[in-house]
């Protein structure tokens, strides 16, 4: 039996997925409503895939996914989401995971999705494949942004949450400083606020993206 862990804080969906995988090759061996929870029910069970959402309280699918970059006997993961923003569905497939499945798809696509990951395979909604090749297309005739060591620095405590003071603090500038450093990061991507920034943080600062 190939063990799943699944992920998702609604219990209708956890009910829907565990009705689904009766009578199959599927073993449901652990379930979890959190982020957080979920890297301790992976540590556990150790699963051979995870299935996961994106839009999860303490810390989200993304997060999950970052941290499991790191785990050399993490599950293959398959996302399997109501929506995925852009910058998400990119880092998604730069981070090598290997199945995408849209909630409000037939069933049977997950089904296909769970016997292609399981035999070494990829599997990506249709309709994620098209975008994320759209995507990949514009941004490849998209002019490259150069960013700075210290700005780039200066994005990742942005999405962080840092204030200026604490951002000041952490560089060893004054607050006036930060503001012309962040005038600067702002005229650069074309973001007119903070918090822009810190929502498109990942964007900015993805591979894709900046060279």
């Amino acid at each position: 039996m190939t063990k799943i862990v699944l992920a998702d804080d609604h219990p209708m969906i956890r009910t829907a997925i565990e009705v689904l995988l009766r009578e199959t090759d599927y073993e449901m061996a652990g379930t979890a409503e959190t982020g957080a929870a979920t890297l301790r029910v992976i540590e556990e069970v150790r699963p051979d895939l995870l299935l996961l959402d994106l839009q999860m309280p303490g810390g989200g699918g993304m997060e999950v996914v970052r941290a499991l970059q790191s785990d050399k006997a993490a599950p293959q993961i398959i996302i399997l989401t109501a929506a995925i923003d852009d910058s998400s569905l990119l880092e998604a497939k730069k981070l090598g995971v290997r199945g995408m499945v849209l909630k409000n798809s037939d069933p049977a696509y997950l089904l296909e999705c769970l016997d292609r990951v399981s035999s070494g395979g990829t599997w990506i909604d249709p309709e994620l494949s098209i975008r994320a090749d759209e995507l990949v297309q514009s941004l490849s005739e998209r002019p490259r942004i150069q960013l700075a060591p210290r700005e780039r620095q200066l994005i990742g405590f942005v999405r962080q949450g840092l204030r200026n003071r604490e951002i000041a603090n952490e560089l060893g500038v004054t607050e006036g400083t930060v503001k012309v450093y962040l005038h600067g990061v702002f005229e650069k991507l074309g973001v007119n606020s903070r918090t822009e920034l810190a929502v498109r943080a990942d964007e900015f600062l993805s591979d894709a993206y900046i060279k």
